[in-house]
């Protein structure tokens, strides 16, 4: 079984700003680097073997600020963890172009399952690479809510900057243990890994949703600053 921390970045000022963000290559702020800094105080420990992040900065940069801090070894870059391209909505305000594209629906948007089919295809390579090991890999909220929301399978709400979301994988179990640093227990078993795609990811969820607990009940909850890409 490998095990496999899933990290989102720390802030940027697109997240500070509201705009969204996607495959944009935007660079941590201030906050964003203490954020990185912070990201595991609160947490158990785990020796981690290795961290893998995105390639866009920062992602590389809140992996190598973790790494650094918790003598963690640095794996390089995975370029199927980038954040989904959200095409004309790249570095535009989040309000206005909801208003203008219901349901998300951007000229040039990168389709939704697809960013999920390569966030698993990545996960069970890396599996492979890493059989039995903990790796900790740094990406993008976007892309591991889809990630989350597909095993669970349910909607979830927008993954907060430096949250740590656990997913073990056995062959062609899947397990999610923890939610943005919120324990669950939600394990499922795909017939092969032929199967594609793997977990459904439906178009609704390209917003994040209301907060849920862990039974999937919703409670009505403003957004969380910086939760769209």
């Amino acid at each position: 079984m490998t095990l496999f921390g899933l990290v989102r970045h720390g802030q940027t000022d697109f997240n500070l700003q509201n705009l969204f963000q996607g495959s944009s290559d935007i660079p941590l702020n201030d906050t964003g680097i203490a954020q990185a800094h912070a990201a595991f105080d609160r947490l158990p420990a785990v020796d981690w073997d290795v961290v893998i992040t995105s390639p866009l900065q920062r992602a590389e940069q809140t992996g190598r600020i973790i790494g650094e801090d918790h003598g963690i070894p640095f794996g390089g870059t995975e370029p199927r963890l980038v954040e989904i391209d959200w095409g004309a909505a790249e570095g535009q305000p989040v309000e206005e172009m909801e208003a203008r594209y219901p349901a998300r629906s951007f000229p040039g948007r990168e389709d939704h399952q697809a960013v999920a089919d390569r966030g698993y295809d990545a996960l069970e390579d890396l599996e492979t690479r890493y059989p039995g090991q903990k790796v900790l890999l740094v990406a993008h909220g976007t892309l591991i809510r889809f990630l989350l929301s597909g095993i669970i399978e349910r909607p979830l709400p927008s993954i907060p900057n430096a949250t740590l979301s656990l997913i073990e994988l056995e062959g062609t179990t899947w397990r999610v243990r923890m939610i943005a640093g919120e324990q669950v227990d939600h394990t499922v078993e795909v017939p092969t890994r032929a199967q594609n795609p793997r977990f459904i990811v439906d178009k609704a969820q390209l917003a994040p949703h209301t907060i849920a607990d862990a039974t999937g009940a919703a409670a009505t909850t403003a957004p969380i600053p910086g939760g769209n890409a």
